[in-house]
């Protein structure tokens, strides 16, 4: 049995973990993301970023 990194693990279950609240934060706030990043307690551009990032 071959064990990924723990750090390859760790960044895998984040990027699970903000997908998540993205879309649901987006899908709560009718797709208004300036609403979804207040809810999400981050700023409008890091939110933009994240989308982008995760191709959301």
């Amino acid at each position: 049995m071959t064990m990924r990194p723990l750090r390859e693990l760790k960044e895998e279950a984040v990027k699970k973990v903000e997908i998540s609240a993205i879309k649901k934060s987006l899908k709560i706030s009718r797709g208004k993301k300036t609403e979804a990043a207040k809810m999400l307690d981050v700023d409008y551009k890091t939110l933009l970023t994240k989308i982008k990032q995760y191709d959301i």
